[in-house]
């Protein structure tokens, strides 16, 4: 993927976008291998290139895992992490497949931002886009049903990804929608009864968004 698809640097001229490649390396994950654990200190901004990234917390006993979010090609991690005051991650990322990421150092990633006004500009839209994207999901928990959940969740990836993308599993999937893998699993097979969607595994096809949208109060 080029670093012209990500969202974060889709406005950036080819002059910065040059200047972020020069400052990347790529790094392969195997599947359930970690690219970082909660509480170390953080010493790069990552951008997905290839496959899915776990992004998890432990409970208090270092046992539960509640997954926060599933980020795929053209999604960054660590982004807000960067700028805390006690730059630390607050949680932990893992490959759930076979997985490639871009790393830009957090100083050096800093230099570009101090150098090149775009990227800070960029930086600063895409930031608003998150806290966005966290109030709309609050808002989803507390007010709608674990079904229009889904179905916006499903007709989210579809926008981001395009027909045929990969589903986290169900126990993953309910820590995002904030329910039970139970309940996951039986709206989405209503859905793949009614035609709503189509399986293929963990592969999932929206045969008619409008249809689907249709769902969502």
């Amino acid at each position: 993927m080029e670093l012209s698809q990500v969202p974060l640097f889709r406005e950036l001229s080819l002059g910065d976008l040059e200047a972020l490649r020069r400052e990347s390396q790529t790094r392969r994950l195997t599947k359930g291998e970690v690219l970082f654990l909660e509480g170390e200190p953080v010493r790069a901004l990552f951008v997905v290139q290839k496959g899915l990234i776990r992004v998890y917390k432990l409970d208090p006993d270092g046992r539960k895992q509640l997954t926060l979010h599933v980020e795929g090609p053209g999604r960054v991690l660590a982004e807000v992490a960067l700028f805390l005051d006690r730059p630390t991650y607050p949680a932990s990322a893992e490959a759930l497949e076979a997985s490639e990421v871009l790393a830009i150092a957090k100083e050096r990633f800093f230099q570009l931002v101090e150098a090149r006004p775009p990227l800070a500009r960029a930086l600063i839209r895409y930031l608003a886009r998150r806290q966005g994207q966290l109030l709309h999901l609050l808002d989803r928990l507390v007010f709608h049903e674990v079904r229009e959940r889904l179905c916006e969740y499903l007709l989210e990836r579809l926008r981001e990804e395009g027909q045929g993308f990969r589903l986290p599993t169900n126990s993953e999937l309910a820590a995002l929608l904030g329910t039970v893998p139970e309940a996951v699993s039986r709206n989405l097979g209503e859905l793949y009864r009614q035609g709503l969607v189509r399986l293929s595994g963990r592969r999932v096809e929206i045969p008619d968004p409008l249809a689907l949208a249709q769902v969502i109060r």
